[in-house]
């Protein structure tokens, strides 16, 4: 005789079958909701997706308002009295595009921009890092081990799990190789040594780690700009000066009169689906709406939906939200004559000290991370179009004529190497160990191994070797 547990009157096995399967069902669902790049989905989807990363407890807000002052007044003049330099101020259309601004020079045209550095070398003032905390370094994907040399960039490791990594740690390396060669006495570019990674967010943020974003509580983490300041392969963006003076172009026949008077945003939705279904969700049926989802992979969805960053630029308005951690699409929207309008930020990147939701200097409008007041928010910049053309005018003369150009990009590269020194240990060229023999295979010298390999012959490698570098069978 067959006998079966019952438990309250249930039969057990049945039980514990059908919770196993309301959890299946349950977590499939989560999946399909995050995964998914449907602009509908049903309210009980929506009210089960997980915010993930984005703990939107929490939100940045900068106070930099006597840099925004400096920059937005009379340009700022060198204080000294060397005759070449003197009365120097920065000027748009004669020094954006000039990479090789002396330390004097860069303070001056570009104040606030290198606050997080100085915050970052204070956390290590008593405490410099050291060789052994970066050989401590749980190498994972996207990070890359270099160092700098008598003004020369070295390329130590390497690991990347795809193209894409690859793309963006080579796009890394040219922009610091760049802002070390671009200035007339190289060799006395401090000697450092170095880990970064190209990954949307560290793996683990207690290590002294150059990034492209951090947030607030990531105090050990050293912000460096994001790769696409050199290059971005994705579909109509490429190289930062390109699409700068495509913008350009583009607003000289198509002025801010012209700009539909629209809110426009395109993105993956999978990135971060609860916030940007927020965002959707906010902007639904609006009249004001141009706002969009789009699934790469789907060529209906890419001929239909797809806007680049400059044509985006033909609106008054452009939605931004983060992804996985920040989104390398902010500076494209800031290069145009519109409004940029952002939920409350969690991800700080290396110029956002510069933002300022209010004020004379007001550059960009914040809304609530759920946008649950961005139809208020819109109805009012409609209301008032010489206010909004005001912060588009900001954002302007702040980001693209000034903390976004290539110059700026390169003070911040040199300053960040030059605090890195200052709180870190001096690296060696050479490692003296018994198999640095004359004759053997990768000898240098007579007195060592030389480390590493010179970035200009690591971009000539075979892909293979840059993506899993160096090659651990031939050490």
């Amino acid at each position: 005789m067959l006998l079966r547990r019952r438990c309250f009157g249930v039969d057990l096995p049945s039980f514990i079958v059908a919770i196993v399967a309301t959890v299946l069902v349950f977590i499939g669902t989560i999946v399909y909701g995050t995964r998914s790049g449907n602009a509908e989905l049903l309210p009980f989807v929506k009210g089960i997706l997980p915010a993930g990363r984005c703990l939107c407890q929490y939100s940045t807000t900068f106070s930099c308002d006597s840099c925004l002052d400096r920059a937005a007044t009379a340009p700022a003049v060198l204080n000294h009295t060397k005759e070449p330099q003197k009365g120097w101020a920065f000027t748009y259309g004669r020094d954006d595009l000039n990479e090789g601004l002396d330390f004097e020079q860069c303070n001056a045209a570009f104040p606030g921009l290198f606050e997080d550095i100085h915050r970052a070398t204070e956390v290590r003032r008593g405490n410099h890092v050291t060789k052994g905390e970066l050989d401590s370094f749980e190498f994972s994907n996207g990070m890359v081990r270099a160092m700098i040399y008598d003004g020369e960039l070295y390329v130590l490791e390497a690991q990347m799990i795809d193209q894409d990594h690859r793309k963006k740690a080579i796009a890394a390396l040219y922009a610091i190789h760049r802002s070390i060669t671009s200035i007339p006495h190289r060799a006395a570019t401090p000697n450092i040594e170095f880990v970064f990674t190209v990954e949307d967010m560290a793996r683990d943020p207690s290590k002294p780690l150059w990034v492209l974003a951090r947030r607030t509580q990531d105090q050990n983490l050293w912000l460096m700009p994001d790769f696409g300041f050199w290059s971005w392969n994705v579909r109509e963006i490429g190289p930062w000066t390109e699409v700068l003076s495509e913008v350009v172009r583009r607003e000289e026949y198509e002025p801010w009169e012209t700009k539909e008077k629209k809110l426009v945003w395109r993105g993956k939705l999978a990135y971060a689906p609860k916030l940007r279904r927020a965002l959707l969700d906010a902007t639904k049926d609006k009249p004001w709406s141009a706002v969009s989802a789009i699934q790469w992979h789907d060529p209906h969805s890419m001929q239909a939906d797809f806007l680049g960053p400059v044509d985006q630029c033909g609106y008054s308005f452009i939605a931004h939200a983060e992804g996985r951690s920040y989104s390398g699409s902010l500076k494209y929207r800031q290069i145009c004559r519109s409004v940029i309008i952002s939920h409350k930020l969690q991800w700080i990147q290396h110029y956002h000290y510069l933002l300022k939701s209010n004020g004379t200097n007001q550059n960009f409008v914040e809304v609530e991370r759920d946008f649950s007041d961005l139809e208020m928010t819109m109805n009012d910049l409609l209301a008032h179009p010489e206010e909004t053309r005001r912060i588009a005018d900001n954002s302007v003369k702040i980001f693209r004529e000034r903390y976004l150009t290539p110059a700026a990009e390169a003070c911040y590269w040199r300053i960040l190497i030059q605090n890195w020194s200052k709180v870190s240990f001096s690296p060696e060229l050479y490692e003296w160990d018994n198999m640095a023999h004359v004759g053997e295979p990768g000898h240098r010298s007579l007195h060592g191994r030389r480390r590493g390999v010179r970035f200009e012959s690591f971009v000539l490698l075979e892909t293979e070797k840059q993506m899993d570098f160096p090659d651990k069978e031939s050490i």
